[in-house]
């Protein structure tokens, strides 16, 4: 029912229906009332014309009347009593009038002669006030009933010239007479009287007619209802006739319904049937209609089906249909036309590498997933990437970049004869499947990958000689999943860049190390959001050799897992580097060893604490913001904390480095050069740096007791620190002998085993507390 071309035959059927009942329905109201109308009117013109009628025959009587009385030989006769004269005027006189009725009486009412045969010659007149009335009126006119019938009389009296007697003159009412009135008036006619205490009746219509007609009302239906019903067949209306005496006389005229009804059957029937063909033309139309709107439109469905499900070629054109419905059917084609062309521009986008036109990795994977169902031969998956690329995007400029990195795209196309599968996974990352065809050597095939990237690149007006590290993972000897070749494939060329090896094939166990490496830092990531315990700070005393005294120490993290237990920092802070988690880690260190610095001042124990800085917290500009409010949240001076950088992490940016350790320094901060000697400084980059102290590496102090050549490195850092103005530290002092010669060569501070190992904050003011008891003629800081 809810389907267009129902809801449009409903309503084109709802319109015709109501329309052709509101039509109906006006000309059946308007028939009611018209028919009454038209009813009433003839009622109205019969009353008139029959009170005329009855008018001119009672002035006919009259005018008779008095020829009869005013007859000279009429009075003589009445006077004289001559009987036999009376009766032949009255005859001659009624058959020259025509009238039913001729009478003749004198004074006191008593039948002298009459025209018809008296039942008594002594009879009285019955109406006796009506004689009066003449006598009085010179003359009476009254329809009166007289020997059984109805008559129209007119009385006069007989001058002689004093009154001598009566002249009555009738016409009888009867049927012929109502028939005649019927016919001139169109309206039935029936008088009813009362005689003697009988009801009497003359009328023009039948027996069973007439009971019906006497109760009939005056009122004439004119709504709907009745005249539908049809209860009533006539309506009567009473016009009452002067009577004398006890006798009541009126006449019924009497219109028929029936004709009335007829006609208006007649036009009902007839609108009916208009309405009733009008509903069968709606139905009809309604449906060619709807069938012509609806198989276009079901056609439509089927298009925008075919459309949805990615089929936009081959439509079936729609026939017979509207020029809206056809243009239509050319947007939707049009449509499709376009849906097919974004929807080939999406794909392309989600499955390619925007720069290079290679496939993306998600894309990649689905190729090697398809390269396993194809077919069982071994294959290579090779992940490369160009070594120093960012020297290239600073040295020439991001867009010579771009374009070198499309010139080894489609030098790896090349590489690959037919069907190549070829990946950019990152910034400098490709990754490419080569096939091995019977006994070919891996080894072979990468060499011929590494000889074919070996030539020169032009990009632009520059020829570049690019050098590249390979990471190999072979199909099936290292694994059949495609995800798990391309994860192997990328750890051989991590292990290739770490090693600066050109070449690097998996080897088998690296990926479960991957693995293990992975979920330790998802842990790490938990244990620093979380902060649980899992993660706490050591702390490592400096001494300052020329006073004995403990005034530094530097902060050292540690974790311990709760199942693989201690883990080493050198591991779980490189993997926070290569992941990016060290923002979160030094923010958690700063924020732990600040506290940690409040804490021992609200002890009475002042110590500065050493922070170590990555390389990538020398990129963070936020970070010296961040330090400085926790300071000024607890109320502590900048040289409450100091912070070291290797050499290493200086050297990789030095410029922004410096600009960074600017800012540090004009705080108050102390910086410091950890692990100075085993990097790759220059004294010009040395000079530049804002730092106040360097630290000599472990490994040239350790063995400093047995090489010469280690004392003399010692010693010329210490002096070259001096003459910059630098606080020399030496870490890695486990012996008195050691202590001693820093002492001699003029070192600044140590800091090693042979002082204390490092420890909990929990234990390093007992610790304090104990070394000044043992020593206390020196001072080693505020305990």
């Amino acid at each position: 029912m809810n389907s267009l071309r129902n809801q449009i035959l409903l309503l084109s059927v709802s319109l015709v229906c109501v329309a052709s009942l509101t039509i109906l329905g006006a000309y059946w109201i308007s028939i009611g009332h018209y028919t009454s109308d038209r009813i009433n009117q003839d009622f109205s013109g019969a009353a008139k014309v029959f009170g005329q009628l009855l008018e001119s025959r009672e002035v006919q009587l009259t005018t008779t009347a008095e020829v009869l009385t005013s007859d000279f030989g009429f009075k003589q006769a009445v006077a004289t009593r001559d009987t036999q004269t009376i009766q032949s005027v009255l005859n001659n006189h009624s058959e020259r009038i025509s009238a039913d009725l001729m009478l003749l009486l004198d004074l006191s009412g008593t039948l002298q002669a009459s025209t018809q045969d008296s039942p008594s010659p002594i009879a009285k007149f019955a109406h006796q006030d009506l004689l009066r009335q003449a006598l009085t009126h010179s003359g009476a006119a009254a329809f009166v009933a007289y020997q059984g019938e109805l008559y129209q009389m007119i009385i006069l009296p007989v001058y002689a010239p004093a009154p001598i007697g009566f002249a009555a003159i009738g016409f009888r009412l009867d049927s012929e007479l109502a028939e005649e009135l019927r016919q001139i008036t169109n309206v039935h006619i029936s008088f009813v009287w009362r005689d003697q205490g009988a009801a009497k009746v003359v009328s023009t219509l039948s027996r069973d007619q007439l009971e019906e007609a006497l109760r009939a009302p005056e009122t004439i239906p004119d709504t709907l209802l009745s005249l539908i019903q049809q209860k009533q067949t006539f309506s009567s209306k009473r016009r009452p006739l002067s009577g004398m005496g006890d006798s009541a006389i009126e006449a019924v005229l009497t219109v028929p319904l029936h004709n009335a009804f007829a006609e208006f059957s007649i036009l009902r029937d007839r609108i009916l049937l208009i309405s009733a063909l009008t509903f069968l033309l709606s139905i009809a139309g309604s449906m060619v209609l709807s069938h012509n709107l609806t198989k276009p439109l079901g056609r439509m469905v089927k298009i925008a089906s075919d459309l949805s499900r990615g089929q936009y070629r081959n439509l079936t054109p729609i026939s017979i249909a509207t020029s809206e419905i056809k243009t239509l059917f050319q947007a939707f084609i049009k449509m499709g036309s376009d849906i097919e062309e974004r929807e080939y521009k999406i794909t392309y986008q989600a499955t390619h590498d925007g720069l290079t036109g290679l496939f993306n990795r998600n894309k990649v994977i689905a190729e090697v997933e398809d390269a396993l169902r194809r077919h069982n031969a071994p294959f290579l998956i090779i992940s490369l990437n160009i070594n120093g690329f960012k020297n290239i995007n600073d040295t020439f400029g991001p867009k010579v970049g771009d374009d070198c990195l499309r010139a080894v795209g489609q030098r790896l196309v090349e590489f690959i004869p037919k069907n190549p599968i070829c990946a950019r996974l990152g910034a400098d990352e490709f990754l490419c499947l080569v096939d091995v065809f019977g006994n070919e050597n891996a080894r072979t095939i990468c060499d011929k990958l590494l000889a074919h990237l070996a030539r020169p690149f032009k990009v632009d007006d520059l020829r570049l000689a690019l050098s590249f590290s390979i990471g190999v993972a072979q199909y099936p000897e290292h694994a059949a999943a495609a995800e798990e070749l391309l994860r192997r494939a990328s750890i051989a060329l991590d292990k290739a860049r770490s090693e600066r090896c050109a070449l690097r094939f998996y080897e088998s166990g690296e990926d479960e190390a991957h693995l293990r490496r992975l979920q330790l830092l998802q842990d790490l990531k938990l244990a620093i959001a979380e902060d649980d315990g899992q993660l706490c700070m050591y702390y490592q005393p400096k001494m300052h050799l020329a006073s004995g005294r403990i005034d530094k120490c530097e902060a050292l993290i540690r974790w311990s897992h709760p199942e693989q237990g201690f883990i080493p920092p050198d591991i779980f802070v490189e993997l926070a580097e290569q992941a990016g988690l060290i923002a979160s880690l030094t923010d958690w260190v700063t924020r732990t060893v600040i506290n940690q610095v409040a804490e021992w001042r609200d002890q009475g124990i002042d110590l500065q604490a050493a922070i170590n800085l990555s390389a990538q917290d020398l990129e963070r500009d936020e970070l010296l913001d961040n330090v400085l409010s926790q300071l000024e949240t607890l109320k502590l001076p900048t040289r409450a904390v100091s912070f070291e950088l290797t050499e290493r992490d200086m050297m990789s940016d030095a410029d922004h480095a410096i600009a960074l350790m600017q800012r540090f320094r004009q705080r108050g901060f102390t910086l410091s050069v950890d692990d100075y000697g085993i990097g790759y400084s220059s004294l010009s980059k040395l000079k530049q740096m804002p730092v106040s102290e360097i630290k000599i590496d472990k490994s040239f102090v350790i063995p400093l007791e047995q090489s010469a050549s280690d004392k003399i490195i010692v010693r010329s850092t210490i002096e070259l620190g001096h003459s910059f103005n630098l606080k020399v530290i030496a870490e890695g002092v486990e012996t008195q002998r050691s202590m001693d010669l820093l002492a001699e060569m003029g070192c600044d501070y140590i800091q090693g085993y042979f002082l204390s190992k490092p420890m909990p904050a929990k234990e390093l003011a007992p610790w304090l507390r104990q070394r000044a008891q043992q020593l206390p003629t020196q001072a080693f800081g505020k305990v």
